[in-house]
């Protein structure tokens, strides 16, 4: 328990330091790009909020877990249990498959529409594919 007491302690400063960052970012990013439009910026401030929001979910998480004992112990389960590995693997594969369908069905509806979207799609598709060879190929290799 230790060990997991330390990997907790790890995470939370990864945590810290991602609150840290994300709003240095958003006001550089107001700095560098002033004269973007408004949907670049609410680009910029949307996917910085939602990390923030992520960042300070995991790191309450993790504060709580480290001052309580019950709570360590029932995060260390959540984190190791088997049968959450293999839910969260099987969540993963087929959520892959869904998300490469749902692109490729995307693609051939925006080719009717705007081709430079179709195109973008078709990227989208062939990158996912791509990183999941690539992982695949890890885990080949490491397990």
């Amino acid at each position: 328990m230790k060990e997991f007491k330390k990997q907790i302690e790890k995470k939370l400063k990864f945590w810290t330091l991602i609150c840290c960052l994300y709003p240095s970012v958003l006001i550089a990013s107001k700095a560098i790009f002033k004269n973007a439009n408004d949907f670049g910026q609410g680009v910029v401030f949307g996917a910085c909020s939602g990390a923030m929001f992520v960042a300070i979910y995991f790191l309450l998480r993790n504060y709580y877990a480290l001052h309580d004992e019950e709570k360590l112990k029932k995060l260390y389960v959540e984190l190791t249990d088997e049968r959450n590995k293999a839910i969260a693997g099987e969540t993963m594969k087929t959520a892959s498959v869904i998300n490469v369908v749902i692109a490729g069905i995307a693609c051939i509806v925006a080719g009717f529409i705007n081709v430079t979207v179709s195109i973008t799609l078709c990227a989208d598709i062939i990158l996912n594919v791509l990183i999941t060879l690539a992982v695949q190929l890890y885990y080949k290799k490491k397990m």
